[in-house]
C-alpha cells in the first residue's frame, strides 16, 4: 500500500464512502459533488491549510481509501487523525498498514509529537481503534455523550498516539523481523 496525491475522481468516491457511514462521523450531513470539490480545492491542495491529506493505494485493488492529518498545530506539534476506507475491506489488512503509513507521516516527516483520534462508540470498528491504541501503547481517555446518532447519546475513545511510543513499537517490530 501506498500514499499518493488524491485526484478529484478520488473525492468523489471519497464523498459516497463518507455519505454511508454516519455513526463514524463527527459532522453527519451529507456532503455534495460541490461541497467535496470545494474540501479538494480549499483544503487538499492548499499548502497554508492546516491539514494533509493523501490517498491510499493498493497495487491490485487501486484507490482504496482518504487519509489525512488534520487540526495540525505546527507550534504544538500535534494533529487529528482522519481515516476513510473502502468499506468493503477488511480493517485487520488495510486499516493496520493506512494507520502505520499515517503514524509514519505524521512522525517521521512532518515532525510531530501527538496524533489523537476520536472514535464514537456507535462507530462498527471501534474495536479496531481500541486495538490500535494498545498495540502502540497510546494514551486514551473515555469522553461521555461525544455522539448523538440514532436517537441516543453515546461516549467517545480519546486516543493520543505518542512519537515515542510509536518509534518503541517500530523498533520492537524491526528487531523481531
Amino acid at each position: 500500500m501506498k500514499l499518493k496525491a488524491l485526484s478529484t475522481d478520488d473525492l468523489e468516491q471519497v464523498r459516497l464512502w463518507r455519505n454511508g457511514q454516519h455513526s463514524a462521523l463527527r459532522t453527519p450531513f451529507l456532503l455534495t459533488a460541490e461541497q467535496q470539490e470545494g474540501f479538494y480545492w480549499d483544503v487538499i491542495c492548499n499548502r497554508q491549510a492546516n491539514s494533509r491529506y493523501w490517498g491510499l493505494y493498493d497495487p491490485i485493488r487501486n484507490f482504496i481509501g482518504m487519509c489525512g492529518l488534520e487540526n495540525i498545530q505546527w507550534e504544538n506539534h500535534l494533529a487529528e487523525i482522519s481515516l476513510l476506507l473502502d468499506p468493503f475491506l477488511t480493517l485487520d489488512k488495510y486499516g493496520t498498514e493506512a494507520l502505520s503509513l499515517l503514524l509514519e507521516q505524521g512522525f517521521m516527516y512532518l515532525n510531530l509529537e501527538n496524533i489523537a483520534a476520536e472514535i464514537y462508540e456507535c462507530n462498527p470498528i471501534f474495536r479496531f481503534w481500541t486495538e490500535q491504541a494498545a498495540k502502540y501503547k497510546a494514551k486514551t481517555a473515555t469522553l461521555p455523550n461525544r455522539k448523538y446518532y440514532a436517537g441516543q447519546y453515546y461516549p467517545s475513545l480519546y486516543i493520543n498516539f505518542n512519537k515515542g511510543a510509536y518509534l518503541e513499537y517500530e523498533n520492537t517490530v524491526i528487531k523481531s523481523a
